[in-house]
């Protein structure tokens, strides 16, 4: 390159304001002043000495974030770097952001470079305009350098860098003082000399070498170049530098600028590449040839390989390292065991105690080894343990024991003592053991014990309550397996555990109940839920007696059913009592329903008499047909077919009078809720009609048939519409209107009975089916408690509620022959 530096500066926008403007032109001046100087300075020097002072002049002069010099024939870049990259990371990203920079062949004029996050200007000036020798690379984190002065500057401080090394290259070429130690030959003595020199120089084993004052390589024997598979013009002049390997070669040329500066040669390690490319150790050695003034005329000096060595040194370095870290590991180890560790001479006394063991007791060393960590044993426990010890140490392989040990706290601990003796390879005997903390087993295995005691009381307290329970107590897994069965149940049906455990429970269950029990368990199984039945279950004498079976889940922490736990409670004799109650409430219903019949014999008279008279009636005109003088078969005939007609009427009205007054067992059959109310209006039409009442009914189409018995369950219609008819006597018959309505409600049977009487009292519906309660002043209060029974024996509900703005409604329900039934609705 040969630029014209002058014309491709930037413009110098760090230039100081027109005021200004001589102070900082006396300040260029002063910088020019101090590179002249220089060349003062670098008198004696060699070319590495004379580049490290020009960067270290221009990193300060110029305020420089970077500063670098590159000879020609070398790699090697010798730099000084800012405080901007102060970091070794920053230090690495900026050399590998410049060396790739110079791959591209830089050019004189500035270019920005990313470093990392950051932007540098760069700039790079030849060390000569004609023949260059390298480059003078300088950079900075300012966007506008260089500035024009610093240009200068730097062009400045690159000519006389390159002037001075070629002075330098210039000296190196004089020619080899004369040796004064012998005759100097000539002519064929001379030729014979040369070749003898060059035969023994290429016989050595060894690299040879020579380089000019400045470190300019100008010899290299044939041993060296066969080594590098180098020709001499590769390596010649700084060439060399790329035989060295690059972690090496920083090192190497600071130790060398050392060297020649000192003028003492020293040895040096280093690796150099050989011809396969394989690194290999050498010492390189070098001693200077002075002239009569003590200047350095040249240097010679030899690669000898140490390869081998190196290697043996690192191997052995390697393997002291792998020692000692095996060492400082097995150490950790020791002190990282939960352990008090030790070892023990053949007599008895100890050596070694582990970190753990200094930490418990709070001791150094010395005062546990030897024999004083007896001072520390609990002193009941010695005479015990050094009788197992000596005892051991003479006859044993292995010790075991245990005692106590003080703390650094002041209690004491119980330890187990565990040892081992070893012999090693030269008959030495040790013994190497451990203690083992175990005052918290011992702690444990004493609350252990004392659970286990506390553990059978309890079980003894428990069974006690088991056994006083009222009933029998039973458990099961959460399939509904049996797992346990109380005294009191075995004893009730004189059966073993074995016999009972899982499903042999059901073989005592009375046949008739066991579908329906094994229902409701699987319903709780199945819903995790407490449930309660009523079945018979045999007694050890064959004999079957009622049982109120309860379950209750049991839960563990996690919310999951882990098991069941129940109870069966005797209620034979309830049941006894329920039986007899029902048949008292269906004597009293009986009664109650001829007490209802006396109150409607004027009604009933009149239906019965109704059909008996047009039979009379008909009977007369069929007479009359079929007289001689007016025989008419055809109208007899119709005559005859109405009174059978009447008759059917009669008959079927005296059925359900006699029905209603008939004493029988009540019988669950199919049920149409709809054609029994039919049948009790037949009955009430003349009672309803004597009052004023009018009445209309509404029957839904999806009404269901229900499973009951009809004759109680038309006495609660007649119930429901006599006391609706009841409670329209003060009403004026204009306004008597009774409606009973069907339906389906939440899969339910649904009957009501609606009036437009005066309603009911503010109390009257939470009272109104309790027994003897009544609003009427000749009523006993036993009609709707009756009703109430009855639809409760049914499985349904009843109840009663105003109907705005007059009236009342008594609804029930009961369930249809299929599908389930929900509870009634709420009054």
């Amino acid at each position: 390159m040969n630029p014209d530096p002058l014309p491709e500066a930037a413009p110098d926008t760090s230039a100081p304001p027109p005021g200004a403007e001589a102070a900082h032109l006396r300040g260029f001046l002063e910088d020019v002043e101090q590179l002249t100087r220089l060349s003062h300075i670098w008198r004696d020097m060699d070319a590495t000495s004379i580049a490290q002072s020009v960067l270290d002049t221009l990193l300060d002069m110029l305020e420089l974030d970077f500063v670098g010099l590159r000879f020609a024939q070398t790699p090697h870049v010798f730099t000084r770097i800012g405080g901007a990259f102060h970091t070794a990371a920053a230090r690495g990203e900026l050399m590998e952001a410049v060396q790739d920079w110079l791959a591209r062949a830089p050019r004189d004029r500035p270019e920005q470079i990313r470093v990392g996050e950051r932007a540098l200007s760069l700039v790079a000036l030849e060390l000569g305009e004609i023949a260059s020798m390298g480059l003078l690379l300088a950079g900075a984190l300012r966007a506008d350098f260089p500035g024009r002065t610093e240009r200068m500057t730097l062009t400045l401080a690159a000519a006389h860098a390159s002037l001075a090394c070629r002075e330098l290259r210039d000296l190196a070429s004089r020619p080899t003082p004369e040796d004064p130690r012998a005759p100097r030959p000539s002519g064929e003595a001379l030729a014979q000399s040369e070749w003898q020199l060059n035969l023994a120089i290429n016989s050595i084993p060894a690299l040879v070498w020579s380089t000019t004052p400045d470190g300019m390589l100008d010899f290299s024997n044939q041993h060296l170049l066969d080594f590098v598979g180098l020709t001499f013009e590769d390596i010649r002049g700084l060439g060399y530098c790329q035989i060295y390997h690059p972690d090496d070669l920083p090192v190497l040329l600071d130790a060398w600028q050392d060297i020649m500066s000192q003028r003492r040669g020293r040895e040096v390690e280093g690796r150099i590449r050989r011809h396969d490319g394989v690194y290999e150790w050498f010492a390189l050695r070098q001693k200077p040839l002075l002239d009569a003034q003590g200047n350095v005329v040249k240097w010679y000096g030899a690669f000898i390989n140490i390869d081998d060595r190196k290697r043996a040194e690192d191997a052995l370095l390697e393997a002291k390292r792998a020692l000692v870290a095996s060492e400082a590991n097995l150490e950790l180890l020791i002190n990282s065991l939960p352990v008090l560790v030790w070892s023990a001479r053949p007599d008895g006394s100890a050596d070694y105690v582990n970190q753990r063991w200094l930490d418990y007791a709070g001791l150094p060393p010395d005062r546990i080894l030897e024999w004083d960590f007896l001072k520390i044993y609990h002193p009941d426990d010695v005479p015990r343990m050094m009788k197992v010890w000596q005892h051991d140490l003479a006859h044993a392989q292995e010790h075991h024991n245990t005692g106590r040990i003080l703390g650094a706290d002041g209690q004491y601990r119980w330890f187990y003592f565990r040892g081992r003796k070893l012999t090693d390879a030269h008959g030495v005997t040790r013994w190497f053991g451990a203690n083992i903390d175990i005052e918290d087993l011992r702690r444990a295995e004493d609350a252990l014990k004392a659970g286990e005691t506390a553990l059978r009381e309890s079980e003894r307290r428990l069974q006690q309550i088991v056994s006083s329970i009222p009933g029998l107590a039973w458990s099961s897994d959460r399939s509904g397996a049996t797992t346990f069965w109380s005294r009191q149940y075995l004893d009730y049906t004189g059966l073993t555990s074995e016999e009972v455990l899982g499903w042999g429970f059901l073989d005592h269950i009375h046949p008739e109940d066991r579908e329906h029990l094994l229902d409701v368990w699987a319903n709780a199984l199945k819903t995790g839920a407490p449930g309660e039945a009523e079945g018979r279950l045999r007694r050890a004498d064959g004999q079957y007696r009622w049982f109120l079976i309860r379950a209750s889940p049991f839960f563990d922490g996690a919310g999951n059913l882990t098991q069941w736990f129940g109870v069966n409670i005797d209620i034979e004799n309830r049941k006894r009592t329920e039986e007899d109650l029902q048949r008292s409430r269906a004597e009293l219903a009986h009664v109650t329903r001829m007490m209802t019949m006396g109150e409607l014999a004027v009604s009933i008279a009149h239906e019965v008499n109704q059909p008996l008279m047009a039979i009379v009636t008909n009977a007369s005109a069929c007479l009359r047909w079929l007289s001689d003088d007016r025989l008419d078969l055809a109208l007899a005939r119709d005559a005859v077919a109405r009174i059978v007609e009447d008759g059917h009427r009669a008959g079927a009205f005296v059925s359900s009078i006699r029905a209603m007054a008939r004493k029988s067992a009540p019988r669950m059959d199919p049920v149409d809720l709809q054609e029994v109310i039919l049948g009790v209006l037949d009955i009430l039409r003349g009672e309803l009609t004597r009052r004023g009442v009018s009445w209309k009914t509404e029957f839904s189409p999806d009404m269901r048939a229900v499973r009951g018995d009809g004759t109680q369950l038309q006495q609660v219609i007649l119930n429901l519409i006599m006391n609706g008819v009841e409670a329209m006597a003060d009403v004026d018959k204009a306004l008597r209107h009774l409606t009973i309505r069907t339906g389906m409600t939440q899969g339910c049977a649904l009957v009501s009975v609606a009036d437009s009487g005066t309603g009911l009292g503010p109390d009257s519906p939470d009272r109104l089916f309790e027994a003897f309660f009544t609003t009427k002043p000749e009523g006993i209060g036993m009609g709707l408690s009756i009703c109430r029974s009855i639809v409760e024996a049914h499985g349904g509900r009843i109840w009663a509620r105003n109907t705005p703005p007059r009236g009342s409604v008594f609804s029930f329900t009961l369930a249809p022959l299929e599908g389930g039934c929900a509870d009634a609705p709420a009054r």
